[in-house]
């Protein structure tokens, strides 16, 4: 039996063997490199495998188990003890207070500041405008978010080109080492990709490959923004993009959104970086007008501005043509595209692209370089790219554009029938969920939501993603869902609703 340690690695910090082997083993007892209740060398096997005497092994024993890290059972050997009392008793006694940069006690704080370093901008002209845990031993329908469906992936395919490029990998050890900016081919059939489905022209040379889309708004935010200079985002918006910005210190104003999109009206001229989804705005799926983007594309070039275009879900549309993406329409230079995987393939593959205007690709590349010297993920970016050079990933795309339409036309349907005056959905032509607006009051809507709890049915509260206006709605994910649990799913819904008013009738006679 040999013992995997770091001895010799200690024998250059301790002036003996016995001090270099006490703590090689004491230390990984405490960091878990030794087990709890793994059986140890004898002392006779231990000394033989580090060249040492058996009095320097026995005495490295007697003082680990005096300070209970190990323990001997007569007639069996030596055991690692358990360390879970040994390990906090440790951190307890060398914890010391981390000297964070001023980003680093930003994000530490965001969690705490909450939307407090975001002022929101009122529209006098709009209305105004987190997950819910579930119990019980029924099988638990999530109208979640995020989720793809799995049962119609040609998984076989996906993993006969993973399969192919990790043989290719050991052939051509070094191809694509410094590519942080991404594989080629990838970027080459991306370019194909966005040509074609969106209109945008692009170079290979203009995509960055990124880990999701949100590697790229936070990396954009860390290239574009000082600490106090102004940008703008959404309200409501996704969370990780408004602490992507928050991080670096920028000051946020948020503006509200109507059925035209973003109202975006500057308070000052300063803003750097303006932040929004106009071909589906996240959450609610209003699609912002050409009116609009036309005025903001003309703003971003008279005040030096750059736009970062999100476009998290917008291959699924299921009614008419989509409106070109700003990208597409931008001649200046102004807008920054950033596009995902994580919704037409796996939502666990992280690969994600930025189309960047020619003078921020260098700069770009740089940064991600900070971080990454070497690509991470390639065989899954190979992979990907022969994916879709051979067809594969246009074919599937296809596919599931007609599962998701079905089930985005069956849950308007469902709503409509047995939800009629208690939600109200967005009107949504596109997108993997649908925004629908409480029609009663707040106190009802918390008693709505834990009965959707009572009923197994989980649900996203939408007002986590609002600032200004707490707009009790929400947002029902239905890509990963098959139609039988979408049809049971809203059942349950017009369960708990009718169990809210049960409890409100029988209060009212009591």
């Amino acid at each position: 039996m040999e013992l995997f340690i770091a001895y010799d690695d200690y024998m250059q910090a301790h002036r003996t063997k016995q001090a270099a082997l006490f703590h090689a083993m004491r230390d990984a007892v405490l960091n878990g490199s030794l087990e709890p209740h793994t059986k140890l060398p004898s002392t006779r096997q231990l000394a033989d495998q580090f060249e040492l005497s058996r009095g320097t092994v026995n005495a490295v024993y007697d003082m680990l188990l005096s300070q209970g890290y190990i323990y001997a059972i007569a007639g069996s050997g030596t055991f690692v003890g358990d360390t879970q009392q040994l390990s906090l008793k440790a951190s307890d006694e060398h914890r010391i207070e981390a000297r964070l940069s001023d980003w680093g006690r930003r994000i530490q704080g965001l969690a705490l500041q909450g939307s407090a370093s975001v002022r929101t901008i009122p529209d006098a002209d709009k209305a105004k405008a987190g997950s819910y845990s579930v119990s019980g031993k029924r099988h638990t329908i999530e109208f979640s978010l995020g989720k793809v469906e799995l049962a119609h992936f040609p998984m076989k395919e996906w993993n006969r080109h993973l399969y192919e490029q990790a043989r290719e990998q050991y052939q051509h050890e070094l191809r694509d080492a410094y590519s942080s900016d991404g594989h080629d081919e990838l970027k080459q059939a991306i370019a194909r990709q966005v040509r074609k489905e969106r209109g945008i022209v692009a170079d290979a040379d203009d995509i960055m490959i990124v880990n999701g889309s949100q590697q790229a708004i936070a990396l954009l935010a860390q290239l574009l923004l000082n600490q106090g200079d102004y940008a703008a985002i959404e309200d409501p918006h996704y969370v990780g993009a408004r602490n992507a910005l928050l991080s670096v210190g920028a000051r946020l104003d948020a503006f509200p959104v109507d059925e035209q999109g973003i109202c975006f009206r500057p308070q000052h001229e300063g803003y750097k970086l303006l932040l929004l989804t106009p071909s589906r705005q996240f959450p609610t799926g209003v699609v912002l007008s050409m009116e609009r983007r036309l005025q903001l594309l003309q703003w971003a070039q008279q005040h030096n501005s750059y736009i970062i275009e999100d476009d998290y879900d917008s291959e699924f549309r299921h009614v008419g043509r989509a409106i070109e993406p700003m990208k597409s329409l931008d001649q200046a230079g102004r807008v920054i595209y950033v596009g995902t995987f994580s919704r037409t393939m796996l939502q666990d593959l992280r690969i994600g692209y930025a189309i960047l205007p020619q003078e921020l690709k260098e700069p770009f590349r740089y940064a991600k370089m900070v971080y990454e010297r070497h690509p991470s993920s390639i065989i899954q970016q190979r992979a990907l790219a022969a994916f879709m050079n051979t067809g594969q990933y246009d074919r599937h795309l296809r596919r599931l554009k007609r599962l998701y339409r079905r089930r985005a036309e069956l849950m308007q349907q469902l709503l409509a029938q047995r939800l009629q005056g208690v939600l109200a959905p967005y009107p949504s032509q596109a997108g993997l969920h649908i925004y629908a607006v409480w029609q009663g009051d707040e106190q009802q809507f918390g008693r709505f939501l834990q009965a959707c709890a009572d009923q197994a049915v989980y649900v996203v509260d939408a007002r986590k993603y609002q600032l200004m206006h707490k707009e009790p709605a929400l947002c029902l994910g239905y890509a990963h869902l098959n139609e039988q649990d979408i049809e049971e799913g809203i059942v349950r819904l017009q369960r708990a609703w009718e169990a809210v008013q049960a409890d409100a009738a029988q209060n009212r006679r009591i």
